[in-house]
């Protein structure tokens, strides 16, 4: 069973006790988290905090023989300790947090965060289930099981889906419930669980579950999960506006749809997928038949509407899981996921017949009739590899073309010639 670097360094320093009272703060005052993480990032804390002066006099004078001043209004020599202990605590967390700064990847932040959570409450075993904005689609990442152990929980939590993660509001002890069973169903043992809910401003969610193998959790560890959650949260709004300024270069300027170089990423992304888990995928080649006419007759500014009000056609011809992409000039390409060839066949004839019946506006107002031609490939009938099913899909889409246009052709047509 490993574990990460991260955790590894943070468990070093053994289980923590953090201050409740200093967790509560930082969940109240965002701006309190954030000018910690600047001081963290300055190397102005380190694990070597000073003792109080308080404490160095109670110090001298125990070693003098001066009776030591435990009145009312004094903290006295162990609670000085405690609260000095307490407090490096808090920063050994605050300092294993450093690592979210760097995270600008939701994914990658969970994993973090999970791996200073288990080191913060000396615990081995936990796991974080999120949502991938912009892959649209679950992750989870494990700590502390085994290869067998692993690949049922996947199937539990990512696959079958029997556990949301909405399961959770606010940071809290989970002794039995839907949880349970579910780590019952996939062969689990486990007793109390503290679960973290986390979330950005945006799209961003997910989970942290710890799984309590060594001691209860109490209000220190609650303490220490709403220190870890207030700092995730603020790396989860970072990652959400990295991820709006990397998707839009990702994203046609003109139609607001994907551009060939995210159709290239999640092409490759979405075979890897179909291998591992069996399934088919298909991909769609599309061109608008005499396109250059409406640009000819109309000007490019009415061409450039016609193709955004194409794209929203094309749109509601196919599901959120699917991929549309511009692949440049009048051409499009459509992504399939667990989608076969006789259904992409359909697909592909649904979306011509509505692009034939669709009025798209010329110059002046006059109606613009259009037609398109659709090439089909699917994986891994025609390719094994993004170049070779494009490739496919783009040459069953010309011989839609040498058949006289507005049709839909498969690659395995191409076989026939």
């Amino acid at each position: 069973m490993g574990s990460s670097p991260t955790q590894d360094r943070t468990r070093a320093r053994g289980p923590a006790r953090g201050s409740s009272r200093c967790a509560r703060h930082c969940a109240a005052q965002p701006a309190i988290v954030a000018r910690f993480g600047r001081r963290l990032d300055a190397g102005l804390f380190s694990h070597t905090w000073p003792l109080k002066p308080a404490i160095l006099q109670a110090e001298r004078r125990a070693g003098s023989g001066f009776p030591m001043n435990t009145g009312p209004d004094e903290l006295t020599r162990q609670q000085l300790f405690e609260e000095n202990e307490e407090l490096r605590d808090s920063l050994r967390t605050l300092e294993a947090s450093r690592a979210l700064v760097s995270c600008l990847d939701g994914g990658e932040v969970f994993a973090v965060a999970l791996d200073v959570l288990l080191g913060a409450v000396g615990e081995s075993r936990g796991l974080a289930l999120f949502r991938r904005s912009l892959q649209n689609s679950d992750g989870v990442a494990f700590r502390g099981f085994d290869e067998s152990e692993t690949r049922r929980l996947r199937g539990v939590m990512v696959l079958e889906k029997l556990v949301g993660r909405e399961s959770f509001d606010v940071p809290r002890v989970v002794a039995d419930g839907v949880v349970h069973d579910a780590l019952a169903e996939a062969g689990v043992e486990c007793g109390r669980i503290l679960a973290v809910p986390m979330c950005g401003s945006e799209s961003e969610q997910g989970v942290l579950w710890v799984f309590g193998d060594r001691a209860d959790f109490g209000e220190e560890a609650i303490s220490h999960a709403v220190m870890v959650r207030s700092l995730s949260e603020l790396a989860l709004r970072n990652a959400e506006r990295y991820g709006r300024a990397k998707e839009r270069a990702l994203v046609d300027d003109v139609t607001d749809v994907y551009n060939a170089r995210f159709l290239f990423q999640a092409t490759a992304r979405e075979i890897q997928r179909a291998d591992r888990y069996g399934k088919q995928l298909s991909i769609l080649f599309l061109d608008l038949d005499r396109f250059k006419r409406v640009n000819d007759e109309h000007g490019h500014l009415v061409g450039s509407e016609v193709l955004r009000k194409l794209s929203r056609v094309l749109q509601e011809c196919i599901r959120q899981v699917d991929t549309l992409a511009r692949y440049g000039g009048d051409e499009f390409t459509i992504l399939l996921v667990d989608t076969g060839e006789e259904q992409a066949m359909a697909v592909a004839e649904r979306i011509r017949r509505t692009v034939a019946e669709t009025l798209f506006e010329g110059g002046g107002g006059r109606p613009v009739r259009l037609t398109i031609s659709i090439g089909v490939a699917t994986h891994p009938v025609h390719g094994r590899s993004r170049e070779t099913l494009l490739d496919a899909a783009d040459k069953s889409m010309y011989r839609a073309k040498s058949k006289g246009r507005n049709c839909s052709v498969s690659a395995s047509d191409l076989s026939e010639d």
